[in-house]
């Protein structure tokens, strides 16, 4: 077998094979002639078919067989010897040679960029250090009342918190668009379910009365059809609703279960909960500035076909993600994602090479006391213990967390770390905080 290589634009790579069309011979004669014992044609008895006949009928087919599984083969085998590392799939495409026995084809192929990778001894990171005082423990379990409220009829007018009934109809321009209209929807006032404009709108009605709202969808609406357009919202109101807070008592307490210890076992389960949060979204802040800074210090090009492939596949994710909430079915286009795409396809080259170079690993023993702390969270530990032991996905996910911790703490060791104090409110709830103030 005779292989080249071409250097192209970027990454793409273009080989040329050839290898004697005896290579394959062997392989038609040996298959032709094993039909001749399994084939089934009208006239003839099994096992009896001339060999003639055979030919006839399946050459061709066996020959395209052969040569596929060949072109696969040599193709493998020439990126081996030729030591490359391909992203993604080849184009293949036959030569036509004057010696008939030789075949001969050039594959056209992206490959994965060589990396250098840069130091990171002059990054800053910084670590969130919060404190989860009883305050906080209060509007918790302030939120977590509201959660579970119920609305009860009020004769009173909307405000904020109540909860109204309404039919709408929205119209842009006198025209009707899709998901333009809704009945007996459950506005909650204050929660920002619907456009900016629509829940202020109706503060102040009561059942019965009508309301024309001239509002202006969101630029970034996610439905593109209406995005950044004015319209109109003819509303009716069906009823007023108000909220309903349950006691904290020990009938609430259970619902969360706590059996025993009155408010004080409930207050401190509550904590808990909370740190576990915290913990996650402090681990995720920083895990982000570690991110960001990999991807500055070490600029790449990334394979076309792995940006391309990573960016249909976030415009399906984001599709069944709006069918799911029926926000709309339009077909999403991929350009829309591809510079986000492309972010992660050269994050996640990086981080392999990182991986690679300093050896990390996700022991089993790791793995394992990852999964017993994930499932600690849950009302049945062993049953969920159980559904990632028995799920290769699920064991394949805990490995790459288990590596991106690891890779945190590297970064973390090449750079500075430096805590800042954050209130628990600030810290999780940042816009919650600027409404405050």
């Amino acid at each position: 077998m005779q292989v080249s290589v071409e250097i192209k634009d970027g990454l793409e790579r273009e080989l040329t094979v050839e290898f004697p069309k005896s290579d394959m011979d062997e392989v038609v004669k040996t298959r032709l002639q094993s039909l001749t014992k399994t084939a089934k044609i009208n006239g003839f008895r099994p096992g009896k078919i001339p060999l003639t006949v055979i030919k006839k009928r399946y050459s061709a087919h066996v020959e395209a067989e052969a040569l596929n599984e060949k072109l696969q083969k040599s193709y493998f085998d020439a990126i081996s010897q030729e030591k490359l590392n391909p992203a993604g799939q080849p184009t293949i495409d036959l030569v036509e040679t004057d010696d008939k026995d030789i075949i001969k084809y050039k594959a056209v192929l992206e490959v994965y960029p060589e990396i250098t990778l840069s130091s990171l001894s002059e990054q800053a990171f910084e670590k969130a250090n919060v404190t989860i005082g009883e305050d906080d423990i209060d509007s918790t379990v302030e939120n977590i009342r509201k959660q579970n409220q119920t609305f009860i009829d009020s004769d009173d007018a909307a405000k904020e918190g109540s909860q109204v009934i309404v039919d709408f109809v929205g119209t842009i321009d006198g025209e009707v668009f899709k998901g333009n209209e809704g009945q007996q929807v459950p506005v909650t006032i204050g929660q920002g379910q619907m456009i900016d404009g629509f829940e202020k709108g109706i503060i102040g009605s009561k059942a019965g009365d009508e309301v024309s709202l001239d509002l202006n969808f969101p630029a970034e609406y996610h439905y593109t059809e209406v995005a950044g357009k004015p319209v109109n919202f003819a509303i009716k109101v069906s009823q007023i609703k108000e909220a309903d807070l349950p006691e904290l008592n020990d009938e609430f307490y259970v619902k969360f279960g706590i059996t025993s210890g009155g408010e004080e076992a409930f207050r401190a389960e509550v904590k808990k909960n909370m740190q576990i949060e915290l913990d996650k979204s402090i681990a995720s802040k920083l895990k982000n500035q570690v991110m960001d800074a990999i991807v500055e210090v070490n600029e790449i090009t990334v394979p076309t076909a792995l940006v391309e492939e990573e960016a249909k596949t976030m415009a399906q994710q984001m599709q069944k993600q709006y069918q799911m909430q029926q926000q709309g079915e339009a077909e999403l286009q991929t350009d829309l994602f591809t510079e986000q795409a492309k972010r992660r396809v050269a994050l996640g080259i990086i981080l392999a090479d990182i991986v690679k170079v300093n050896k990390l690993e996700a022991s089993d023993g790791a793995v394992k006391e990852k999964i017993n702390e994930l499932a600690g969270t849950y009302e049945n530990p062993q049953e969920v213990m159980d559904y990632y032991m028995s799920h290769k996905e699920k064991l394949a996910e805990i490995q790459s967390f288990i590596l991106e911790e690891k890779i945190v703490d590297w970064a973390c060791n090449e750079g500075t770390v430096a805590e800042k104090d954050f209130s628990f409110t600030e810290f999780m709830n940042p816009k919650q905080e600027e409404k405050a103030a």
